[in-house]
């Protein structure tokens, strides 16, 4: 892999790339999340789930109390750190060396993250919905996932949100304009990543651009996180409709991204990615040596 950047500066650590794509694994606390909302409710199921996730290679877990689907009702910023903030300080407490990221458009909810021990934020909203989140990532030395998204859930796959004159360079600028946003607030490059948004304000044919061109979105020289679960676009080139039926489908789409050397992926199983990626970048780097 070519890539030399730190993951980010997450508080007080450091992560570096390697060959292999670091694995997001989601917690959602949500009773409507579009994939598993519902099942991990209880801060004790979630916290089960998150070391599950860990065991099977999860370097990253992403904590959320919010549905981001679309169609989704917003929550109070109150309602959000009650479902989030218990599992973070019992994650942190069961394995204190995991890295924990918020999934958050709220810097409320971020701040109450990060005294729960917290290490990432990750804004869908690139900044777009609360710019003080960028303030509390500063503040925290967090690192600061920043998101391509048009609107808002509940209204992001609206025809308006949809319609792109040119998607790569729409979704390019947007993501400049964040990351400067953050480097105005005092956020360090060091603690950035940026996000694509698949599936956020995207019909068919932009998802399936972006992830043809994504090595123009790594011009911008940031690491890039990508979470291809389970989504629309992959149901409608398969034909199925059940989110949880698309596993093989989003292994496909997994593989081409590691391919294209994107650094993070954010994933709703761990295992099938961890061991799928293992055997293709095993076939494609000979080293002399058998693992």
């Amino acid at each position: 892999m070519s890539s030399e950047y730190k993951i980010l500066n997450c508080r007080n650590r450091t992560i570096k790339f390697g060959t292999m794509p670091l694995l997001m694994g989601v917690v959602n606390v949500t009773p409507d999340s579009f994939s598993d909302g519902g099942k991990f409710l209880v801060s004790h199921d979630a916290v089960a789930r998150a070391l599950t996730l860990l065991e099977d290679g999860a370097t990253i877990i992403d904590v959320g109390g919010e549905s981001t689907r679309s169609g989704a009702i917003p929550v109070s910023i109150d309602e959000e750190i009650a479902r989030t903030k218990p599992v973070i300080e019992k994650l942190k407490k069961a394995a204190p060396d995991c890295l924990i990221s918020i999934d958050t458009r709220n810097a409320g909810t971020a701040e109450e993250a990060m005294k729960a021990g917290a290490d990432i934020i990750n804004d869908i909203s690139g900044l777009g919905y609360d710019g003080e989140i960028a303030s509390v990532a500063a503040a925290w030395n967090a690192g600061l996932i920043l998101m391509h998204m048009r609107g808002v859930p509940s209204n992001m796959q609206s025809p308006e949100n949809l319609r792109y004159q040119d998607v790569i360079a729409e979704v390019k600028d947007f993501l400049v304009n964040a990351v400067e946003k953050a480097l105005a607030k005092g956020v360090k490059r060091d603690n950035i990543v940026i996000d694509p948004g698949i599936g956020f304000s995207k019909d068919i044919n932009s998802n399936h651009r972006l992830l043809f061109e994504i090595e123009k979105l790594k011009e911008l020289g940031l690491p890039m996180l990508v979470g291809p679960c389970r989504k629309t676009f992959i149901g409608e080139v398969l034909n199925i409709d059940a989110p949880e039926e698309r596993l093989f489908g989003t292994i496909g789409v997994a593989v081409h991204l590691a391919e294209a050397e994107v650094e993070i992926l954010r994933l709703h199983e761990i295992k099938p990615f961890r061991e799928a990626l293992t055997m293709f970048l095993w076939c494609k780097h000979y080293s002399g040596e058998n693992k």
